[in-house]
Formats: structure tokens, C-alpha cells, sequence
């Protein structure tokens, strides 16, 4: 079983711990952890050999690019063509279950396979996920913490069991909330909502005109 990490009871990481997540992923660990939407496994979105790990851990198929977070809306310009809807709705509604669908700026293409030009960025709201993907100081692909076809988990004694033997590093958060985030094509001048999850259609609309 690899280190494990708990969080405090408000769902927040020590500063030292966060650092050794970051660490592991900046070395193309992999790290299990919590966000508002259930456990994710994730990594360094710099290196394709840990997007390849993710991926075969997954047991998803390497066509499909993963999404990514980010410590903060100016970490995501980095990374995405950041248009004035991405601005309002990431004003409104980050940190939180939103991922905005943006064009790769030409630094943010190593995010992605050569054949997409897109990929859906968020800053994740529970606050061990936000801290750790801080501390790393590079953005993280990241997938739910299941094997495809398999129902997410959101308790902690679960992710261990699963993949106890595959991550290099466990973050405890005990249970969190289980759901999926809102996935949103920021690309243009209106929003178009591609999955509806946590935040609802018409909240993205009202983010939106606001």
C-alpha cells in the first residue's frame, strides 16, 4: 500500500503535505484524491508517460484526452485561448464543479493529443484538491477515481482497495460528495452546455449574462 495522506475534518491538507503531492506529481506519480464530484486519480498533464499510466490504470481507451485542473483562472491562461465568456463564467462559478471546454494556446497543446484542439479546464473547489494541484505548480490531467464502466467512487476505503496497488500516493478525505461536474464549450460568445452535472444549465446561463 503506498503513503497516505489525511485531510483535516473541513477537508484541507498541512502545507507540507500538499508539497509531497505536488512532488509525486510533478515526478509523473500518480495521486488519488478527493474533489467535490468524488475521488480522481491524477498527475502531471506535462508528461505523456503519466497521462499513458493514467489511462492503462483507467483501462480507457488512449484515444480520449483527459481534463485537466488548474490552481486558478490566470494558471488556466497558461494553458487555453481565455475568451470573455470563460472570464464571466469562471468569475461566477470557479472554484466549482465547471469545466470549460477552451482552445489549447501553443504551450497548452502538450495537455492533449495532437488531434484535439480543445480541452476542458476547472479549478476544482475541495480544498485538498486545490491545494495539492497549487503545490505541484504544473496543471493535472485527472479521471475519476474507477475503471471505465464501473461506477465512481466517493469513499475512500473503496479508492484504496481499488487502487491501492496502482497509485503511488492516497490523499483520505474520508466520503465527499458525489456527482459530475458541468462540462461547457466556452469557445464562442454564448455558452453551450455539453454535459449537465453539479452546476445546472440554467446557472451557467445566468453566469453567463451576468
Amino acid at each position: 500500500m503506498p503513503e497516505t495522506l489525511k485531510t483535516a475534518p473541513d477537508g484541507s491538507l498541512s502545507d507540507a503535505d500538499a508539497a509531497k503531492a505536488g512532488a509525486a506529481a510533478r515526478s509523473c506519480r500518480i495521486v488519488a484524491f478527493p474533489t467535490e464530484t468524488g475521488y480522481a486519480l491524477g498527475s502531471t498533464g506535462l508528461i505523456k508517460a503519466a497521462t499513458r499510466r493514467l489511462l492503462q490504470i483507467k483501462e480507457r481507451s488512449t484515444l480520449k484526452p483527459l481534463p485537466v485542473l488548474v490552481a486558478s483562472a490566470e494558471d488556466a491562461k497558461t494553458w487555453v485561448e481565455w475568451t470573455p465568456l470563460a472570464e464571466a463564467l469562471a468569475a461566477k462559478l470557479w472554484p466549482g464543479p465547471l469545466a470549460l471546454v477552451l482552445k489549447t494556446t501553443a504551450k497548452g497543446r502538450l495537455l492533449t493529443f495532437p488531434e484535439y484542439q480543445t480541452v476542458a479546464v476547472r479549478v476544482p473547489a475541495h480544498p485538498a484538491a486545490r491545494a495539492i494541484v497549487a503545490a505541484s505548480g504544473v496543471p493535472w490531467v485527472w479521471t475519476s477515481a474507477n475503471k471505465s464502466g464501473e461506477p465512481p467512487l466517493n469513499a475512500f476505503a473503496a479508492v484504496a482497495a481499488a487502487f491501492g496497488a496502482e497509485a503511488d500516493l492516497l490523499i483520505d478525505g474520508g466520503e465527499v460528495a458525489l456527482d459530475e461536474a458541468t462540462a461547457v464549450d466556452a469557445t464562442g460568445a454564448k455558452p453551450r452546455v455539453t454535459r449537465e452535472g453539479a452546476v445546472s444549465a440554467a446557472r451557467v446561463s445566468e453566469a453567463a449574462a451576468a
